[in-house]
């Protein structure tokens, strides 16, 4: 399954976002099922190979009942393309795509909900692998939980948290009852810039822990007229994740209008094939 990173957002100066709001931008587009449309959106992704002339390209286009991409790319000087679905939407049941999705979506306060289920190609070419997710995003940090009903049963939940500048990541998997930590933390000298680091276990019988930075990659936030390029800069490439603002506007996220709508009242869930269910599914986690 498809692990999701979350990041976490807090008040930016006026001026400029710092790169730890960049990328929970990102990370809450990329990891609510590109259903966001609240504030920040993926609008393009770009690969740059360093030293080589070949790339990749996606364009992702966002319709009402599907999210698309278009894609170009070059490879050892050879150049293809094609348009690909990324989710067809509240159509889980369709055979028409692999990747699909039933959601529902709503705001309270500062805090958005959502719940989906999601079906994408599993292992098996016989059987799609079907996950239900819950996810909240709030004032300072983010949690989500999901469910993989098929083919395996498998839970995860991920949380993230700020202070300081610092993105606090936890992962937790009951597939192995392992638990991931992982730093997001801003440029002491360039607040547009972030590294990451990690916590890993050394020894398992001892308990020892380790914090190591992966010194192989950092991120940078570059704002634009439309919104801003949040960069992924590796030693072979840099990958590039075009942001736009959904309001027209490049001012502080902190700034931007949060819109609000009471949260429904309703006693029913769909089921893997998107249908609604007048009673809960077997796995359910409360706020």
């Amino acid at each position: 399954m498809r692990f999701i990173f979350f990041s976490l957002m807090l008040a930016a100066a006026a001026h400029a976002i710092t790169c730890t709001e960049g990328y929970f931008l990102f990370g809450k587009d990329k990891g609510s099922f590109y259903l966001n449309k609240d504030d920040a959106i993926i609008d393009k992704y770009f690969v740059d190979y360093i030293d080589s002339d070949d790339f990749s390209s996606y364009k992702f286009i966002r319709e009402q009942d599907r999210v698309v991409t278009e894609r170009e790319e070059s490879d050892q000087g050879v150049s293809s393309s094609d348009t690909s679905i990324i989710y067809l939407i509240n159509g889980i049941d369709s055979p028409a795509v692999d990747n699909s999705i039933a959601y529902t979506k709503s705001i309270l306060g500062d805090t958005t909900y959502i719940e989906a289920i999601s079906r994408e190609p599993g292992d098996d070419e016989n059987e799609a692998s079907v996950t239900e997710a819950r996810i909240k995003f709030f004032k300072n940090g983010a949690t989500a939980d999901y469910h993989e009903l098929s083919p395996k049963d498998n839970q995860y939940r991920s949380e993230v948290y700020l202070k300081n500048d610092t993105l606090f990541n936890f992962n937790i998997s009951s597939s192995n009852d392992t638990v991931g930590y992982s730093f997001i933390v801003n440029d002491k000298d360039d607040k547009q810039t972030c590294h990451e680091f990690y916590k890993m276990e050394e020894d398992a019988s001892s308990g020892n822990m380790e914090i190591r930075e992966l010194t192989d990659r950092y991120y940078r936030v570059k704002e634009n007229e439309t919104g801003f390029v949040l960069e992924k800069v590796r030693e072979y490439r840099i990958d590039q994740y075009f942001m736009i603002y959904t309001d027209g506007q490049t001012t502080s996220i902190a700034n931007r209008p949060v819109k609000r709508m009471k949260k429904p009242n309703r006693d029913y869930y769909f089921d893997t094939k998107g249908r609604k269910l007048h009673k809960a599914l077997p796995y359910r986690v409360q706020f």
